[in-house]
């Protein structure tokens, strides 16, 4: 393959073209595969309303085997085109280059990724999401470093981290601390089953003789390195969950820039953050829970809050905004359809 090497993180390193065909083949269902080629990304250029990141149509990436190939017309309309989510390792070096021509690299892919059920109907399985930059210019890439979210400090080391999740014979492919309350972020599969900063971590078998592997997702806990929940990278046959869409509306007299929301199941907290157009969809399992919203900015002092009491049906669309207006607040339903 010239420029690429032929192994890396232990996977055979596949062409474009190689990796493009076991995808349509569906090798890489829940299955890990190395790929080299020529990437460019270039700045998004459009804005999401109710849509899931995993769909991809802003980021802007061109993938090819040539440099030719990785056409700046086509940029983010190739697609078969993998994508960097939050927690791909060493992804701010895709977007590193000034010149914003093809560099060669070589990444860790797989796809029917769990964040493919926040579409609804776009067969986001279909997706290949990057896990790691493992190598750009022919310069490896360090994953001696913490890959965390912003505003997130973890107290495990990298060392910790792998001592905690990585066993042996396995790999470690992605490792991302962040809040529990966004794992919807990067597996909607592990929703309420951490508190505080945790780790999500896969790891990859040995490879078949396809060159995939197979992979594991362990969810550590950030303050005692205990594992908290395991799962196969591949999604079950019968994971069906619903898709809940959130947003909010301001009448004209009610200032605040900040709108927040929290998905509870009980006492325990599902999913939190900023609450508008862009709030990603949450891909929860069937059953009863509460949605609570209040402002961070209020216009006096208490702010305004509302909860409200919702069931989510196994693969059913359902949406639900928040409309504020002075001191009161006001859960109510919406077909996104629509918007």
């Amino acid at each position: 393959m010239g420029v690429f090497p032929p192994t890396i993180f232990g996977l055979p390193v596949m062409s474009v073209s190689s990796v493009d065909a076991a995808l349509a083949a569906g090798q890489l269902d829940g299955r890990f595969a190395a790929v080299g080629g020529f990437l460019r990304e270039a700045p998004p250029s459009c804005f999401l309303v109710h849509t899931a990141p995993i769909v991809g149509v802003c980021t802007g990436v061109d993938f090819a085997d040539t440099p030719k190939d990785a056409n700046p017309a086509s940029a983010g309309d190739s697609g078969t085109a993998p994508i960097p989510m939050p927690e791909t390792w060493d992804s701010s070096l895709l977007s590193s280059n000034p010149s914003a021509a093809p560099v060669p690299v070589v990444l860790v892919v797989h796809a029917a990724d769990s964040r493919a059920w926040q579409c609804f109907q776009s067969d986001c399985r279909k997706t290949m999401v990057i896990d790691a930059v493992a190598m750009l210019n022919g310069a490896a890439s360090s994953t001696s470093d913490a890959n965390a979210e912003s505003d997130v400090q973890p107290k495990l080391k990298i060392d910790g981290v792998i001592a905690a999740g990585v066993e042996t014979g396995e790999q470690l492919v992605v490792a991302y601390a962040l809040d529990a309350v966004h794992l919807n972020s990067v597996d909607p599969r592990q929703l309420g089953k951490g508190t505080g900063t945790v780790w999500l971590v896969r790891v990859a078998q040995s490879p078949a003789s396809d060159g995939t592997a197979a992979g594991t997702v362990r969810l550590i806990s950030d303050s005692d390195g205990s594992v908290l929940a395991e799962l196969p990278l591949s999604v079950d046959a019968g994971y069906d969950p619903g898709r809940l869409l959130l947003d909010s509306h301001y009448s004209d007299n009610t200032v605040d820039t900040r709108p927040q929301f929290k998905l509870l199941d009980g006492s325990t907290v599902l999913a939190g953050g900023t609450l508008n157009s862009q709030t990603a969809p949450i891909a929860v399992e069937a059953g009863s829970y509460t949605l609570d919203a209040y402002l961070v900015d209020a216009p006096q002092a208490s702010g305004a809050t509302c909860n409200k009491s919702i069931s989510v049906a196994a693969g059913v669309e359902v949406g639900y905004k928040a409309a504020f207006s002075g001191s009161s607040c006001t859960w109510t339903t919406f077909d996104s359809s629509t918007e």
